[in-house]
This record gives structure tokens, C-alpha cells and sequence, in this order.
């Protein structure tokens, strides 16, 4: 695809590459922490909220097997821990709401031409560790990120603009990704439950996005022709 770069030549060059998106995002642990503790009156009411807002508690473990409370072996189970659906499993969000941060970046089986978007995502932390009982110091600390893909606009801007951002996604209205979304304060994020569902309103940022950049990476054969004198020899 080379609707945002040229493609490189000669044609050994692009022929099986990828393309590969790269964000560096700070996260506001301070600011999230204070959000949890003004809509949380028990330390489990805030670890609800907070993996209401992911859809995964903090261990990895997903809500919609585990929507009560934590499960470690099941976060730990490769196997398990993401052996699910939504269509069949939770159509209605009581367990992983519809706008949660991995609902969004990954709707599975209640997304249209979800084959023409898949993604492959990786991330590493960065920056020290804000103790649990610490104030916010001012470090910047938060997650870097990589996406692979074939087109950057087909995947990975398609999640960026509507998946993360659009307002209405899954006809919610006026939310956006509650993690990595655009917010500005005006915004809000529905819990559903029975008998009547809870609206978070005034979300604030959690993260701000610090750089980034787009790669192409070259398959094997290409290196291999880069490894060699340039006019297709590979090195042996």
C-alpha cells in the first residue's frame, strides 16, 4: 500500500514489507488514580472502575470472564485469556462496557471488515514506577508503542479516527476512547448494569502523546538484497 509513502524501489524492496506505526504516549498516573478515587468509595469499587474503563483488570484478565472480580490464573493462561467473543458472550457491555479501551481497539466479532483491519501490537513501558501511595512528581512515564500493519490508513489511522475517537462508536454518543482517546473534559463514559446504568461524565486525559512516526519495514528478501552489492546478489 502506498497511500502515505512511495513505494520504495526497486521493487525487492517493497514487495512482502509492512508497514509500522510508532506512538510514544505519556501516562497521567497521578490524574487517573485522583479520577478513581472521587468515583470510587471502596479501594474495589475503584479497581471495578478502573477495569471498566480497560475492560481487563490489572492483572490482564479479561471482564468478560472474569466480570466480578480479579483472576490472575486466567490473566497468566495464554490459552484462556483471550479465548472470547462479544456477539455471544457480553452483546450488551454488562460486563465489558462498549466503549472501553479494549472494546474499541479490538471490537472481535461486532466489528465490520474486521480482517481488512488487523493489526499487530506490541508495547514497552517506559519511565520509573509512581509508588502507590505517591503523589504525581512531574516524571514522565507512560507506554511505547508499535503497530504493524499492511496500510496505515486501512488500520492503523482507521483505529486512530474510529475506533479511539469517534464520538458515536457503537452508537454511544458522546464518548471516546476512555484511555487513549481525545478528551477535553466535556465527554463522558457509560457503565451499563441493572437496574439502571452509571454515566462517568468529564473524563479528563489519561495520556498525551509525546511523538511518533510511520516505517516501512522491508521483508527478508530485501534485506538480504541490502546485505548484498545492490544489484540483487545476496551476501552469503
Amino acid at each position: 500500500n502506498g497511500s502515505l509513502f512511495g513505494l520504495p524501489q526497486p521493487e525487492v524492496l517493497s514487495r512482502n514489507g509492512s508497514f509500522m506505526a510508532y506512538r510514544r504516549l505519556e501516562e497521567h498516573v497521578g490524574k487517573f488514580r485522583d479520577f478513581l478515587n472521587q468515583h470510587g468509595k471502596t479501594a474495589d469499587e475503584r479497581e471495578l472502575i478502573a477495569a471498566k474503563l480497560m475492560g481487563r483488570w490489572r492483572s490482564g484478565a479479561p471482564l468478560v470472564l472474569a466480570p466480578e472480580r480479579d483472576d490472575p490464573a486466567l490473566a497468566a493462561d495464554p490459552k484462556r485469556n483471550n479465548d472470547f467473543n462479544y456477539r455471544t458472550q457480553d452483546p450488551h457491555g454488562y460486563a465489558v462496557p462498549l466503549g472501553s479501551h479494549i472494546r474499541r481497539m479490538n471490537p472481535r466479532d461486532t466489528g465490520a471488515n474486521m480482517n481488512r483491519r488487523r493489526m499487530i501490537r506490541r508495547g514497552a513501558t517506559y519511565g520509573p514506577h509512581l509508588p502507590e501511595d505517591a503523589p504525581d512528581d512531574g516524571t514522565e512515564r507512560g507506554i511505547a508503542a508499535f503497530v504493524i500493519c499492511a496500510s496505515l490508513i486501512r488500520q492503523f489511522e482507521f483505529a486512530q479516527n474510529v475506533w479511539i475517537n469517534d464520538r458515536n462508536f457503537h452508537e454511544l454518543g458522546n464518548e471516546r476512547d476512555p484511555i487513549i482517546g481525545t478528551q477535553d473534559g466535556t465527554l463522558e463514559f457509560k457503565i451499563p448494569r441493572r437496574p439502571i446504568r452509571r454515566t462517568i461524565t468529564g473524563l479528563p486525559a489519561f495520556t498525551t502523546v509525546r511523538g511518533g512516526a510511520y516505517f516501512f519495514l522491508p521483508a527478508l528478501k530485501a534485506l538480504a538484497w541490502l546485505a548484498g552489492d545492490g544489484r540483487g546478489t545476496e551476501s552469503r
